[in-house]
């Protein structure tokens, strides 16, 4: 019993990979956590032909009794747009994925069928292979496609079909029939805007017990829907049925439903279906705007319709290259999913979600492109506001990086505490403390862990109150470090002095980390100084020299600074750049210095400037003249030739004229002017030193 419990916890531990389908396509769950009642995230990395894809994906237990979805409408009706993170935030939402369709030119209204606590608030469009998903008062979810019917009844029990429920225009698929021709449109107070849509119909308005209060030939009414009532739109044949059979002051009747009949107490539009029976569907919708590796949010559902699963994949973002259809309907079948439908992806995808013991939400998955978060229509959303809230401690969590480096020093920060209904608590009056049990690989210092040797460490929190929490965390070696670089607090020095050199690390992840100085080796070669354990250099004495080189090493990897007497003028600037900087006091040029057969080409008025030198200007002759202290430079743009102080030299490069701006050969022309030229190809900054 024992080694089938161990084999049942390993398959749900993180970092399992699961091959999914062929051996071009992995998915890696990170993460599993159930937030709120009935609710589990579960993260994925996946990988489909070498492009990395993150995706969230929100597994939703219907036999939870506490599980609550809901539909959430924009600002709080339809054609009130708004953004995921607006919308939980609004709501208090554990969580939020975004929803239907709708098109982004109209007043913005979903595509499909909705129903929001019960009440039918859109109907579906006359749209080929569009499907919903859709929660029975049972707690069972379905996938299906539903269809819309209604009608008025006019006093005389003569009868009218309604076409739609809260509707932008459109045109049918297949006959390119117009929603709003000879149609009757209802609107009900759940469409915000006064604006209905064709403008040029004729409206009824009809109050709650079904009194037609006026009606308005050849144009809408000029007010939103008041509260309580609603609005019919007619044209052509149904405006000819109004004007024959009704009037102000009849009672009629606005029946309308959904079929098929399931008793429906949740439902969200989709688009076509990805998968179905468990197998892959192929796409047969218009792609023209949908096909490619893009951002994707999906719903699916078990066989047994118990359990939904709500995904979203980030796309053409740094981390996450987005998924194709083909490839987002492969990922719903490896998590599970019987049948699952393709909701509004691209710019409109998004996750918001709060981690478990958080009192706020964070966004999960980033919006196309790392661009700002799109308006949209409607959300699905999670609560947890039917489970009673007891205040009794039963978890918390805290987090911080799952691996670290040899001299890496990382924050640990708490996320929060729960109750045993995973209601976030207070904890703002707690006292806690972390441990690493004497581990040689890390030690804490506070909230901050410094990693020592390779290996492996169990953190742990303890609160005063008695609740633990555990995270494992490896400690990598220096062999994950690709640059090394040292950097000092300033650049020039005078004996007796002190200044700090601190080490920065890439790592072959793309970070860029400070290493601790208790793994780093010190040198100096030139001044006379000593190194304390904190890496701050006291120098003695400059030996009569103007520079010296400071030398860090860790590991195999080492890396060069330049430091240099506090006398001397320092002048750095950058290929490519306006910025540079003399004595560490930034400044900036009107153009970039830039690099020409293997030579690098500077404004002549910023060598001037720089040292103090003065420049004059023969525009006739196309002649500079540069006088420093007892030192005259002339040369002339576009020769090779120089003369100092009347003696003639040669360069191996030209001045030109770019921009309107006379560029000069700097290591030339600095050396002639007495000042030491250095060059650090790598960083491309160039150095230039005048000794007094």
């Amino acid at each position: 019993m024992e080694v089938v419990m161990k084999k049942f916890k390993l398959s749900y531990f993180v970092f399992i990979f699961l091959l999914i389908l062929n051996s071009n396509v992995y998915a890696k769950e990170v993460l599993r956590e159930e937030f709120s009642p009935g609710a589990t995230r579960v993260s994925h990395d996946v990988t489909y032909q070498n492009k990395n894809v993150k995706v969230e994906v929100i597994e939703l237990d219907l036999n939870n009794p506490y599980l609550n979805l809901k539909v959430v409408a924009g600002d709080g009706k339809y054609t009130q747009r708004a953004t995921v993170s607006s919308m939980a935030k609004r709501t208090n939402a554990n969580a939020l994925v975004n929803a239907d369709y709708f098109n982004m030119l109209l007043q913005g209204a979903p595509d499909n069928a909705s129903i929001i606590d019960g009440r039918l608030v859109s109907s579906p469009s006359v749209y080929t292979d569009r499907h919903t998903l859709g929660i029975t008062s049972d707690n069972r979810a379905i996938i299906d496609t539903t269809y819309f019917e209604g009608k008025v009844i006019a006093p005389n029990n003569v009868s009218y079909p309604i076409d739609g429920l809260n509707r932008s225009y459109y045109w049918y698929d297949g006959t390119g029939e117009y929603s709003h021709e000879n149609k009757i449109q209802v609107y009900n107070d759940f469409w915000a805007s006064a604006s209905r849509g064709e403008k040029k119909n004729s409206e009824v308005l009809v109050n709650s017990d079904g009194t037609v209060e006026a009606i308005s030939q050849g144009k809408n009414f000029d007010f939103a829907v008041p509260d309580g009532k609603q609005i019919l739109q007619v044209d052509g044949q149904a405006l000819n049925f109004i004007n024959a059979n009704v009037k102000v002051g009849d009672k009629i009747k606005v029946d309308y439903k959904i079929t098929p009949n399931y008793d429906f107490k949740f439902m969200v539009g989709g688009h076509a279906l990805l998968v179905n029976n468990g197998q892959a569907v192929k796409y047969t919708k218009d792609i023209n705007v949908l096909g490619g590796r893009r951002a994707r949010t999906a719903a699916g559902i078990s066989a047994d319709g118990k359990k939904i699963y709500l995904a979203a994949a980030e796309g053409r973002t740094s981390r996450s290259a987005g998924l194709t259809l083909g490839e987002l309907s492969d990922f719903m079948i490896s998590i599970g999913c019987d049948k699952a439908v393709n909701l509004d992806g691209g710019g409109s995808t998004a996750m918001v979600l709060k981690e478990l013991g958080s009192q706020t939400g964070s966004r999960v998955i980033n919006p196309e492109k790392n661009s700002s978060e799109r308006k949209v229509v409607s959300g699905i959303g999670i609560f947890n506001n039917t489970s009673p809230a007891t205040g009794v401690p039963k978890g918390i969590k805290f987090k911080g990086p799952d691996s670290i480096l040899v001299g890496e020093s990382a924050l640990y920060d708490v996320v929060g505490a729960w109750d045993e209904n995973l209601h976030p608590i207070d904890i703002s009056s707690w006292t806690y403390q972390y441990d690493s049990s004497n581990n040689e690989s890390a030690q804490f210092f506070g909230s901050y862990l410094l990693g020592l040797n390779p290996g492996s460490v169990t953190a742990t929190l303890t609160t005063s109150n008695g609740l633990t929490a555990t995270k494992e965390i490896t400690v990598k070696g220096f062999d994950e470090i690709v640059k090394l670089t040292a950097k000092v607090d300033k650049k020039r020095i005078s004996d007796g002095e002190t200044l700090n050199v601190t080490t920065e690390a890439k790592l072959k992840d793309g970070r860029t980390i400070a290493l601790s100085p208790k793994v780093v080796e010190y040198s100096i070669d030139g001044f006379v100084g000593n190194f304390d354990e904190n890496g701050n250099l006291t120098v003695s004495s400059t030996a009569d020299l103007y520079k010296s080189e400071i030398t860090i090493k860790v590991g195999d990897k080492t890396s060069t600074t330049t430091i240099y007497d506090s006398s001397s003028k320092i002048i750095e600037m950058t290929i490519g750049k306006k910025d540079y900087s003399i004595n560490s006091e930034k400044k900036k040029m009107d153009t970039v210095p830039f690099i020409q057969d293997s030579r690098t080409l500077v404004p002549v008025r910023f060598v001037a400037e720089s040292i103090g030198a003065q420049v004059e200007w023969d525009a006739e002759k196309q002649l500079v003249k540069i006088t420093n202290n007892d030192s005259v430079m002339t040369l002339k743009v576009g020769e090779n030739n120089y003369s100092l102080n009347d003696k003639t030299s040669e360069m191996d490069t030209k001045s030109i004229i770019k921009d309107s701006r006379t560029f000069i050969p700097i290591r030339f022309v600095a050396e002639a002017l007495g000042l030491n030229v250095e060059y650090n190809d790598a960083d491309k900054v160039v150095t230039l030193v005048d000794i007094k």
